[in-house]
């Protein structure tokens, strides 16, 4: 069959796919593009940005960092989150624009993106020196999706958000952030932060067992746990 006479919500399909599948998307894109008209019409719709797995393409970011960051505002305009995500990072890591790389971080949020969401929180409880500023913190944290609320019920989940969040970090960036906690009253219960189980092989996902006095001494542990791994 002629692949001119395929619909072009089908070529669409089909390359959105490979964009978000591939191992190596930016190349396979281009070729497509190079190969012919229908597909260089296909690689251009936003779909194709929205799919494209950008979080498989860091060795340009420290190859060809500006095709990178030009990759990324691309795919982020077309809805990307996880573009959405490093932009914003890069935004608040390397070039000390808060507030830009804030606004990309609830760009990725709004599209679901847990990663994001607790990334915001870590960084508004970084920057918190009062309650309020925390209390925010924690709403972000909190409100950004079920898979954030209830350690209970998504063992894991808080260690695997964490994980993913500082590998990212530590890429994008060689600067750490300040290991003090978050600016607040320090807690008195002597039993706060305990283990609820023993257990034996103690892992990072056994940390939501923990047993806290508080919603802030909670996060605030979680945010000690988090600069540890950056």
């Amino acid at each position: 069959m002629d692949i001119a006479g395929l619909p072009s919500d089908i070529l669409v399909e089909v390359t959105a796919r490979i964009a978000g599948e591939s191992t190596t998307p930016l190349n396979d894109i281009v070729s497509l593009r190079r190969s012919c008209k229908v597909f260089r019409d296909a690689t251009a719709s936003r779909e194709v940005g929205r799919c494209m797995a950008v979080q498989r393409e860091w060795r340009l970011h420290w190859w060809d960092k500006a095709r990178f960051l030009s990759v990324l505002r691309r795919c982020a305009a077309s809805g990307n989150p996880d573009a959405s995500y490093i932009l914003g990072l890069e935004e608040i890591c390397n070039r000390r624009r808060k507030a830009s790389g804030l606004r990309h971080l609830r760009r990725a949020m709004e599209h679901g993106h847990a990663v994001a969401a607790y990334t915001i929180g870590m960084i508004m409880l970084r920057d918190s020196y009062d309650v309020e500023g925390i209390e925010q913190a924690m709403g972000y944290l909190e409100g950004g999706g079920s898979a954030l609320s209830s350690p209970r019920t998504t063992r894991g989940k808080i260690a695997s958000v964490r994980r993913e969040a500082a590998s990212v970090m530590r890429r994008l960036t060689m600067s750490r952030w300040k290991t003090a906690e978050p600016t607040a009253a320090p807690c008195t219960d002597p039993r706060c932060g305990e283990m609820e189980e023993t257990s034996e092989g103690w892992d990072e996902a056994d940390d939501e067992q923990r047993r806290f006095c508080s919603r802030m001494c909670r996060w605030r542990h979680e945010y000690c746990r988090f600069v540890e791994r950056i």
